[in-house]
């Protein structure tokens, strides 16, 4: 039984039909429709832009997924460029060393001359400064997460999968350790193992197990759309760029940073820093849906727009040249900020993702395989225990807080 229909759920279900044999006996439950949570609205960026060496071999082993059918998945190899300011330069310089060891392709570029001419080859009129280092990977971009959800949940079905939507998980029956049922609003449902893989529900799923890791979930407010500009728009097959900055701009804080993409349409996708939420926010209505914590601001509005313009000489003016539809969502995230895979009791199994979404994609198929009585080495460090014992992933200068 596998709580949560995101693209984790999705994932971990398929590949255990594909390595079982047979999806007869692959539940996948969500309380309303397969991808109504964070995977549905995601920006779809998929980066490798982390300290973390065990994040970089997971994104590698998630890219080669997408790349097994970018069409089908959705997916736009267009290349992640990260630029970053000097307090940042040498942990770009470890993440390509890091990249190097688990053959994932990029280029790292420093010194903010070289920055720049390597900037003005992709946009001719980058105008950004005080940027001293980037990474360029080749095999980032994004991808439409309509279509990913689209691609696993007909896989998933096609393998046997049964996918129940709108059937809600109100409690659990447990028997010691090991959960004998589910409670749901379509009755208890037994199962022999259960997944949970339920994006920034994990809060409340853990209590219903009784587990105290639901004491260290937080929770930001992320904050991203798309922005129509009158007159300039970015190319089709531009890279995703993260832009971080130290140069006060009206609007933003002494340190920010923003990522835009090309949208879907004309406009270009665009995010910003998230804002810290209390641990006990609301979760429902998720998303834009509501109408406190799904909304954005003027003030975010014209901070984006104004990064936007001191980068994209395009872009130049203020935020009248906008068409801005922007919106926000409740993230959860682990003590950490980093995923949680691991067994949490005797036969509940966690995939708790912590926000990081299409970028691991692979998670499910390592899942998959430990469910199968196939431990996987390249989910250790995202066992439970290295939050009791200290052994985290390193934090980054980024004054993005999961990075």
């Amino acid at each position: 039984m596998i709580v949560g229909a995101g693209v984790h759920g999705l994932s971990t279900a398929l590949h255990l039909a594909e390595q079982q044999g047979t999806g007869d006996g692959v539940v996948v439950l969500d309380k309303t429709r397969v991808g109504a949570g964070a995977s549905g609205i995601s920006g779809g960026i998929v980066r490798n832009f982390y300290l973390s060496a065990a994040m970089n071999e997971i994104v590698r082993r998630s890219v080669d997924i997408f790349e097994l059918d970018p069409h089908l998945f959705g997916f736009r190899r267009v290349g992640y460029v990260a630029v970053v300011p000097a307090v940042q330069a040498d942990e770009l310089e470890r993440i390509a060393e890091q990249h190097r060891d688990v053959g994932y392709a990029s280029k790292l570029v420093l010194g903010e001359d070289a920055v720049r001419r390597h900037m003005e080859t992709i946009f001719p009129d980058w105008r950004a400064r005080g940027s001293t280092a980037l990474l360029h990977e080749e095999r980032g971009g994004w991808a439409d997460p309509t279509a990913t959800l689209a691609a696993l949940e007909g896989m998933a079905r096609a393998a046997g999968v049964t996918i129940r939507e709108g059937v809600e998980v109100t409690g659990f029956g447990l028997a010691g350790s090991a959960v004998a049922g589910i409670d749901t609003t379509a009755g208890t449902i037994a199962g022999d193992l259960v997944v949970l893989a339920p994006g920034p529900w994990a809060r409340d799923l853990c209590r219903m197990l009784g587990t105290p890791e639901a004491l260290g979930f937080h929770y930001w407010q992320v904050r991203e759309g798309e922005y129509l500009h009158e007159t300039a728009a970015l190319a089709p097959r531009s890279p995703v760029v993260h832009l971080d900055a130290d140069e006060p701009l009206p609007g933003l804080p002494p340190s920010w940073g923003i990522y835009f993409r090309p949208g879907l349409g004309r406009g270009a996708a665009v995010g910003g820093l998230p804002l810290p939420l209390d641990p006990e926010c609301e979760l429902d209505p998720y998303g834009s849906s509501h109408p406190d914590l799904g909304v954005t601001s003027r003030e975010f509005d014209e901070g984006v727009t104004a990064a936007l313009a001191w980068a994209l000489g395009r872009f130049e003016g203020g935020l009248e040249q906008w068409t801005c539809s922007s919106y926000a969502a409740q993230t959860g995230f682990t003590p950490d900020s980093y995923p949680i895979v691991d067994w949490l009791g005797e036969n509940v199994y966690a995939v708790l993702d912590s926000n990081h979404g299409f970028k691991m994609l692979a998670l499910g198929k390592l899942a998959a395989a430990e469910l199968l009585g196939e431990r996987q080495a390249a989910l250790d460090a995202f066992r439970l225990s290295r939050l009791a014992s200290g052994a985290l992933h390193p934090t980054s200068s980024s004054p993005y807080p999961w990075t």
